[in-house]
């Protein structure tokens, strides 16, 4: 799965892609109707699908996001400090649980095209 989220000072998107191992894709794409920071949005994206996952019933996955912060707090190579950011990092770490194997790797913006500019396009809507 690759998230992605966009934040302006106005609006606020995420971005969904799921591959399965036969390599079919499918996107969801969401407006917030809520303001919040490039690293909420980072946290809301991720939720996001990993609730999708969890309703699929898929028991592992491999998630891959450009938001160096949110990968790190996951694995753990960072403490989640912001009291801002301590929800989403709660819910995240409470649905990480429900898998049976989950891997978090950091990718560079360039490898998350498709989930920026569609996560972008949804801040906009």
């Amino acid at each position: 799965m690759h998230f992605d989220g966009s934040s302006t000072s106005t609006s606020a998107g995420v971005d969904i892609a799921i591959q399965s191992p036969n390599n079919y894709r499918w996107y969801f794409s969401l407006k917030l109707d809520f303001g919040c920071t490039n690293n909420q949005v980072e946290y809301e994206a991720l939720i996001v699908g990993l609730h999708e996952l969890h309703d699929l019933r898929v028991t592992r996955v491999l998630v891959l996001g450009d938001s160096e912060l949110v990968i790190n707090q996951l694995n753990g190579i960072f403490r989640c400090m912001s009291c801002t950011l301590a929800p989403y990092h709660m819910v995240a770490t409470y649905l990480v649980e429900s898998f049976e194997r989950i891997t978090f790797e950091h990718i560079l913006l360039v490898q998350n095209t498709d989930t920026d500019e569609l996560a972008q396009i949804a801040s906009r809507a």
